[in-house]
């Protein structure tokens, strides 16, 4: 009554007794649409074996399933590949193309993962599943986040969270990338398997990176990337050395890892996993739009630490328009024009939607404008301050007054009509309450706290004069009078200055596991790294 499906099954049996990965995945076919020969077979599934008979073609796969069900070469028997080969004829025979029921065809991948995810863990014949589990999770992954876009279609299908506050919410991504790290964790814990002569991962090591990027790929289109240290922390605690996998897989791992430090204001961590993935990532009209999201990044990452991209970066084919979205940034931080600064990476300025879609707005807003504050006191050094005289008591001077009126003024050019300071009329006892646009301007206070600041993180040397109201500059003298050179360091050595010997990325595993002897618990693990960075203007 079914012929096509006893050769399927058949041709299945004998993928197992060959331990056939590549014929396996190859047969598995999951997204539609199906050839006709798949179609005649579900057919015969749909009237030999329509829906709530699921036992009865479970029977059916353990008869045909020999090898499965016997073991192979004295292994245990493989009941759980039995299980996951019913559940695929169910979802071949239920499964529906049709956009309206992508809700439907969800529930019936999620099922699906979850039984390869089970036939994986056999600890002998389980890594010929490592293709289909992966191509499982491709699919459930873009249907995940497709369904995200679509949250009137989902929201009957989030569940509590057990052990947070308030219940918590699972979200339909969140749920689906949990399933699919299972078959990561699967990977990273089996013994079985390692890396050969050549340096390169066997058996179900193979899949660590791929399976962990398609649990990145949800994180990160759906905003959930606060789940993304659950992936860096497990990889590396257990994961073999990242070089040891294909290029694809390391370059698409890193550009996640980048962009988590990133998020989490760890420029000079970031800086380093984008720059290797920007790097590896090959040079050809395909890859271009990959190179271009790790671009973005990675020139944020170093324009936040005072490290300007040259020309020739700018002229190539992943950078086009990048230059104009940055320019302004850069010319802003060098000549000190708070103004244009203020106004360019304005919320509602024509710029800050292509910002915001990159996730960078807020990252350059607040850790660049402190760059700004150094050239504008540099510059107004160079205009009004003392100069160095050998010989000399006194060390070069800034008059705080001086810094006090140009901020005014260039605060009050960046201000919008709408930027004046409110005071409730409860407070203040006058029932049309008070607006007063001065309010928000910087006050001695202010200046000297700014000056504090660009001090203790290394952007100035020197030291305020309460009683003079002067900035003093220090070390002119042993930098044979250059006041700049001794006053402004560049920014990036400073930040470097920080971070020597802290060239370790947490979560990029490297030969010789250099991350070995961090902390247990978490990827920052006791090693965070502050860089003065915690201040909201600080640059990290």
């Amino acid at each position: 009554m079914t012929p096509k499906l006893g050769q399927f099954l058949n041709a299945i049996n004998g993928f197992v007794k060959e331990q056939n990965e590549s014929g396996l995945a190859d047969f598995l076919v999951i997204e539609p649409p199906f050839n006709q020969t798949y179609l005649e077979m579900v057919e015969e599934v749909r009237q030999a074996y329509p829906k709530g008979s699921e036992e009865a073609l479970e029977e059916k796969c353990t008869k045909s399933l020999t090898v499965a069900s016997n073991g192979l070469n004295g292994s245990a028997s493989w009941t759980m590949f039995i299980k996951f080969m019913a559940q695929y004829l169910s979802y071949l025979r239920d499964v529906d193309a049709d956009p309206n029921k992508y809700l439907e065809t969800y529930e019936l991948l999620y099922e699906l993962q979850k039984r390869a995810n089970s036939a994986l863990v056999h600890p002998s014949l389980g890594q010929i599943m490592i293709q289909t589990v992966i191509s499982c999770a491709k699919l459930i992954c873009r249907l995940a986040i497709g369904l995200d876009k679509q949250p009137e279609l989902i929201a009957h299908l989030k569940s509590s969270k057990p052990g947070g506050e308030d219940g918590g919410r699972e979200t339909l991504p969140e749920r689906t990338a949990e399933t699919i790290r299972q078959a990561l964790t699967t990977c990273l814990n089996d013994r079985t398997s390692d890396l050969d002569q050549n340096g390169r991962p066997e058996g179900k090591k193979r899949g660590i990176y791929i399976i962990a990027n398609i649990c990145l790929k949800i994180f990160f289109q759906c905003r959930k990337t606060r789940n993304a240290e659950m992936i860096f922390t497990t990889i590396r605690n257990n994961s073999p050395p990242l070089a040891a996998y294909p290029k694809a897989q390391r370059v698409t791992y890193l550009y996640y890892l980048g962009r988590y430090w990133f998020q989490n204001n760890h420029f000079h961590r970031a800086q380093l996993a984008l720059d290797e993935a920007y790097n590896e990532s090959p040079i050809n009209e395909l890859a271009t739009r990959q190179r271009r999201h790790i671009l973005i990044y990675l020139i944020t990452c170093n324009i936040t630490m005072g490290r300007f991209p040259s020309n020739v970066v700018f002229q190539r084919p992943e950078a086009q328009g990048l230059r104009e979205r940055f320019m302004p940034i850069m010319l802003a931080i060098r000549s000190g024009d708070l103004t244009l600064f203020r106004q360019y990476l304005d919320l509602d300025g024509p710029n800050a939607p292509w910002f915001l879609h990159f996730r960078i707005l807020f990252q350059l807003r607040n850790r660049c404008e402190v760059l700004v504050w150094r050239s504008l006191i540099r510059k107004v050094w160079i205009l009004n301050g003392t100069r160095y005289e050998p010989g000399a008591k006194t060390a070069p001077l800034v008059d705080v007054h001086d810094l006090l009126s140009i901020f005014r003024l260039l605060e009050k050019q960046a201000q919008k009509p709408q930027d004046t300071a409110y005071i409730d009329p409860d407070l203040d006892g006058d029932d049309e309450g008070d607006e007063d646009p001065d309010a928000l301007l910087p006050t001695l206070s202010s200046i000297e706290s700014i000056l504090s600041s660009l001090v203790d993180q290394g952007f100035l040397r020197g030291f305020i004069a309460h009683r003079q109201q002067k900035f003093v500059i220090t070390g002119a003298k042993q930098a044979g009078g250059d006041v700049l050179a001794a006053g402004f360091p560049p920014p990036w050595k400073v930040v470097q200055g920080k971070v020597v010997g802290l060239e370790e990325v947490p979560g990029w595993k490297k030969m010789g596991g250099g991350l070995a002897g961090m902390a247990t618990g978490g990827i920052s693990g006791g090693m965070v790294v502050n860089l003065s960075g915690a201040r909201a203007s600080g640059a990290a």
